[in-house]
């Protein structure tokens, strides 16, 4: 009975301590937010950056699922490559579902009247498209007009090939054997897979008319998709089960509505995280201006603090009074993050539009903002909670003294670490369980802990350098390191905060600006100039003959290719094999080739190369990618099993070899023997080096002689990656800016918050005789050994880690780049000199007898 008792009266003496509590809050926070705008403004700006990035992010997902249908074309879709359907297949499909779309793709290239440009060509049936609608520019009906009209196959296209061949609707392009006339632009459509890579504008025919092209040849590159409008009583899983037990080995790829995109998913989903953590990173800036604001207004109450405490408050209720306090501002910060980030899919609307295959309609999406204030609300904790457990420990004699720095040197008891521990782990925790990819999350976790040690010690060590240094003999530099370690002085939290920030600006500027140069610099001066697909046999020695005629071209390599699907892994079917980024070799058609003897420049890591002479097609033998072998830990005797125009082919492992992937070698993840995969009808790929003024005399040579040959420019194609690369830095960069404007609201707020004790020594200064170009020398010196010494290190760290990322983890080769190290270093020396120029302006321009007389 009596334990009951205790603890209700232990309830309601709890109770009662946060209602005094809240009253006393109240009636502080009456006076206003003056001294938290920096508080507002770094959670605002951390809060706003995630949920900015999730609500655009969730948008465009969701509408991937909304519109899967529109998207795939039907309800399941299916996909063979070099070979169409069997009739058998066909009249199964037909027999099987309520409608059934053909249509295929290829490269080709399409013929102007002076002008030839590579084209992604799309051959439909009259069902097209079974979802969805296909609209051409000025209310052109796309019904009939793909038929052939006196003797001419109609074709739609995208504005970029009229504006290339110079040539508008109405007018003829010659495709392989044949012409077709333009009936129409396309302005939608709708199963238009996002190609990061598209090598040319759409330009669509009908399938009847791609048969009269002589563009299908054995081994053609052509890929067959046969969209499925299912029965209404099916499901796609329980179709696809059907399928699979009527057609075991048919080899087509099948996706349903639940998948109709995985390759722009995937795109969004790290294109996310990488975002997120960048705005995380921006958060954890923001979280130090969060952690000095507090200490600042704690520091500032001391003598309310010391008054409550002096009529019998006790530790508790001064914790809860100001723990409610920091608790309401953050909701007011976090709020704001919030409508940031509800207001930014609104601006990043326009920039989608017509971008994407699908109708996006952005907003803001629930558990984006959800995650966002979890982030917000623990970060809150983390930073702020050392200040108040510190603040509640102090005694009453000592808050009634007037000292700087007051919370400084107070450590946090033990007894408390618990309480900052619980919402740090939280914090972790969410990171990595919100990440697509965990392991990039605990990388940016222990990137993170790194930056934020060094750069505390960085801090510590210009505090320990500046006092070892105070001993010159002009007085304006000794002031100006005097500063660095005065009492109070805000020298480690701006150097962390403003270093974290440069720091994450100098890395993504870092990996950008490597691949930047790789694509524009190393990779032209070895590359080849043109990849020409599609050779057929037959063709290969009059193609080198006539190519090699012209002048200055050289190094011509040919090699036969085929596609084939990954469908076993030493056994195990490649949808058991686990997750992870090397499933791109497990997804869709993989080039391969096959060969007697090792490829040039081959580097042999593991196994032997098999005999010249080898041709047992009862045991045909593959040499793999080091890199492949690594990922799924396959060794030399183990197997895999390719599906090669619809027959299971399974092969042992003979070697792996090692490939420069960045060298634009033709070069294949899996090379065959030869007496197997020979007896598969192929074409031949080619490349050819020559100097950009033969580029298009070449070109034109190909296209009447070999019109079946596709012929890729590699410098087109470059700068396309190019531009791709370009539009993610830009997205990364600006999110960076975000940690770049948190630490120099961190650098605004350590201004203001010693604002009183400046103007009170340039007031002094000024009355025994300073003038103000002394004082603003001492100023400028102070901050500008800040900033210059935060950048230089900031420079240093981002440079470690953009080689890390390139080397390590992507394999790519790292440069060191003066423009990516010198502009954060001005930037650092500039938010730094400017802060200190705004604040020692104000102490020049308070006069001198007001202060003195209240001293």
């Amino acid at each position: 009975m009596s334990r009951t008792t205790n603890a209700s009266d232990g309830r309601k003496g709890a109770d009662r301590l946060w209602s005094i509590a809240w009253q006393v809050c109240r009636r502080e926070l009456r006076g206003g937010l003056s001294g938290f705008w920096i508080f507002l403004a770094c959670l605002a700006l951390g809060v706003g950056a995630i949920a900015a990035v999730g609500n655009v992010s969730e948008s465009v997902l969701s509408a991937l699922e909304r519109d899967g249908r529109k998207l795939l074309g039907g309800d399941v879709e299916l996909r063979l490559t070099h070979t169409d359907a069997t009739p058998q297949q066909l009249e199964w499909l037909s027999d099987n579902t309520e409608r059934v779309g053909q249509l295929a793709t290829m490269r080709t290239t399409a013929y102007g009247p002076d002008q030839r440009r590579l084209v992604e060509l799309k051959a439909v049936d009259d069902a097209y498209p079974l979802f969805g609608e296909m609209e051409l520019a000025d209310d052109i009906p796309f019904a009939g007009s793909l038929d052939q009209k006196d003797g001419v196959w109609g074709a739609v296209t995208e504005a970029g090939l009229l504006e290339r061949l110079k040539i508008k609707v109405g007018d003829t392009v010659k495709l392989g054997d044949i012409d077709v006339q333009i009936r129409g632009v396309i302005t939608t459509e709708p199963d238009k897979a996002v190609g990061f890579f598209n090598f040319g504008p759409r330009l669509m025919v009908s399938k009847d008319a791609l048969m009269q092209t002589g563009l299908v040849q054995p081994g053609s590159l052509i890929r067959y998709y046969y969209a499925l409008d299912l029965n209404d009583s099916e499901t796609p899983t329980a179709f696809r089960e059907r399928l699979d037990e009527q057609f075991e080995d048919a080899g087509w790829r099948v996706r349903d509505t639940a998948n109709a995109n995985p390759g722009l998913r995937r795109f969004i989903q790290r294109l996310t995280l990488f975002l997120t953590l960048v705005g995380l990173s921006a958060l954890l800036v923001g979280g130090i201006g969060v952690a000095n604001a507090v200490r600042s207004h704690i520091e500032s109450k001391t003598s309310v603090i010391a008054t409550l405490k002096s009529v019998g408050a006790s530790h508790g209720l001064v914790l809860r009074i100001y723990f409610l306090q920091i608790l309401v501002l953050a909701v007011i910060g976090i709020a704001i993050g919030l409508l940031i980030g509800a207001v930014t899919p609104a601006i990043v609307a326009p920039l989608l539009a017509g971008r994407l295959p699908i109708d996006v309609t952005l907003g803001p999406a629930l558990p984006s903002l959800l995650i966002a204030t979890s982030f917000g609300i623990l970060t809150t904790l983390v930073f702020a909670l050392p200040s108040l457990l510190r603040a509640r420990e102090i005694p009453a004699a000592r808050l009634f003294r007037a000292s700087a720095g007051l919370l400084g040197g107070s450590p946090v008891r033990k007894r408390d670490l618990p309480y900052i521990g619980a919402p740090l782990v939280l914090l972790l925790i969410l990171t990595v369980m919100t990440a697509t990819d965990k392991t990039i999350a605990l990388g940016f976790i222990g990137g993170s802990a790194a930056a934020i040690v060094i750069f505390t010690y960085a801090g510590r060590a210009i505090v320990s350098l500046s006092k070892r240094f105070t001993t010159g003999r002009n007085a304006f530099s000794r002031l100006a390191l005097t500063n660095l370690h005065r009492p109070g002085a805000s020298t480690v939290p701006v150097a962390l905060s403003l270093g974290l920030g440069l720091t994450l600006l100098v890395t993504i500027s870092g990996i950008e600006g490597n691949l930047d140069n790789e694509i524009n610099e190393n990779l032209p001066e070895s590359a080849p100039a043109f990849f020409f697909l599609d050779i057929q046999p037959d063709q290969i020695e009059a193609f080198r003959t006539q190519l090699l005629a012209k002048d200055n071209v050289s190094d011509v390599e040919q090699t036969p290719m085929l596609r084939g699907r990954v469908t076993a892994v030493d056994g195990v079917k490649s949808e058991d094999v686990g997750p992870g980024d090397d499933r791109w070799f497990l997804r869709g058609d993989r080039g391969l080739t096959f060969a007697a003897v090792p490829p040039p420049e081959t580097k042999l890591v593991r196994g032997d190369w098999w005999p010249s002479d080898y041709n047992d097609a009862s045991k045909p033998l593959v040499s793999i990618s080091a890199d492949i072998g690594n990922a799924f830990d396959l060794q030399p005797g183990d197997t895999l099993t390719i599906n090669i125009l619809g027959r299971d082919i399974t092969a042992e492992i003979a070697n792996w070899r090692e490939i420069e992937w960045q060298s634009l070698r033709m070069n294949f993840a899996m090379v065959f023997s030869p007496g197997l995969i020979d007896k598969a009808p192929y074409s031949l790929i080619a490349t050819a080096h020559m100097p950009r003024d033969m580029e298009e005399p070449v070109d034109r040579m190909i296209g009447i002689d070999f019109p079946n040959v596709s012929a890729i420019r590699v410098r087109e194609a470059l700068e396309a990656a190019n531009a791709i690369l370009a539009g993610i830095g830009t997205a990364l960069n600006a999110t960076s800016m975000i940690a770049i404007v948190a630490g120099v609201l961190v650098l605004a707020g350590a201004v203001a918050a010693g604002r009183r004790k400046r103007i009170y020594d340039a007031v002094v200064l000024k009355t025994l005789g300073a003038t103000r170009a002394n004082i603003l020398y001492a100023y400028a010196l102070e901050y500008g050994i800040l900033g210059l010494a935060t950048g230089v290190l900031a420079a240093l760290v981002g440079s470690i880690a953009a080689w890390s990322v390139l080397v390590l983890v992507m394999g790519a080769s790292w440069t060191l780049l003066p423009a990516t190290i010198l502009g954060p270093i001005a930037i650092g020396l500039f938010a730094t000199l400017s802060a200190g120029f705004v604040g020692t302006w104000q102490a020049l321009r308070s006069p001198a007898a007001p202060l003195l007389r209240n001293e």
